[in-house]
């Protein structure tokens, strides 16, 4: 069985795959479009690692939900997991209306 589809199936555990695969991750992926406007790479790169970001997104936030829906441990947590993948949508769709 490989991570990814661990992962895709929430058989991953709920602490790893929302710390490390989803906020872990996306302080790499900031990082990184941060270095690429500093570096002021061309516009394709920058585009390349944003796009990339959201189709993780999509992703990890699967892995986080369907990991949610199978945790055994305190049920606050599980509902906090989908709570933050929710508002996590929210703020990706509050950014592009304001263009940021």
């Amino acid at each position: 069985m490989s991570l990814i589809g661990r992962i895709w199936r929430g058989e991953e555990g709920l602490g790893l795959t929302f710390w490390g695969y989803g906020l872990g991750a996306n302080l790499l992926f900031s990082m990184i479009m941060l270095m690429t406007l500093q570096l002021r790479l061309p516009i394709w790169a920058f585009s390349a690692v944003f796009l990339f970001r959201l189709v993780y997104m999509v992703f990890i936030s699967v892995g986080i939900w369907r990991s949610a829906g199978r945790y055994t441990g305190n049920q606050a947590w599980a509902f906090l997991a989908k709570l933050m993948v929710i508002i996590g949508y929210i703020n990706v769709f509050l950014s592009l209306g304001r263009g940021a």
